[in-house]
């Protein structure tokens, strides 16, 4: 009786799960915009990155709404935390994105992102610069999502 009730349990949390009714929040259907033009200023190193993951919205000919967007980034990192020597210990990158979203002619919306982190300093410079970039390529996305995000708000 036990092999019985496993058998039809797990088939029946096999369906249930199934059909949760997930959908993706960037599926295709629901991005109804095509980033047309985006100017940049500021740190050349962060608009590279923000650049890269804004691409798949870009210059997309089957959508109805036009947006181009303006970008004025700056990177910082600074010192977190020392030990009792007075050496730097944990570094603090902190990014800054001032964003101006045109929707149309004079529709137009400025924004302010910023993400920071705080990471462990090592020894090894080469590794150093590996980390800060890694980073800052995860920074980058996350103000990217926030702009997809804004910009699917306010062009439904």
């Amino acid at each position: 009786m036990n092999k019985l009730k496993k058998i039809l349990i797990f088939p029946i949390f096999f369906l249930f799960f199934l059909s949760c009714g997930y959908t993706p929040i960037f599926s295709k259907k629901d991005v109804n915009f095509s980033i047309e033009n985006i100017k940049f200023f500021g740190d050349k190193d962060v608009n590279e990155k923000i650049n890269y993951s804004l691409s798949n919205y870009k210059n997309k000919p089957d959508k109805e709404k036009k947006v181009s967007l303006i970008i004025n980034s700056l990177k910082k990192i600074n010192v977190a935390s020392k030990n009792s020597k007075g050496e730097a210990r944990t570094n603090k990158i902190n990014i800054n994105a001032s964003v101006k979203i045109i929707l149309s002619e004079n529709n137009f919306l400025i924004k302010s992102f910023s993400k920071s982190s705080i990471y462990t300093i090592i020894d090894r410079k080469s590794e150093q610069k590996l980390i800060e970039n890694k980073l800052t390529e995860n920074l980058c996305n996350e103000i990217a999502l926030q702009i997809i995000f804004k910009i699917l708000r306010n062009t439904k």
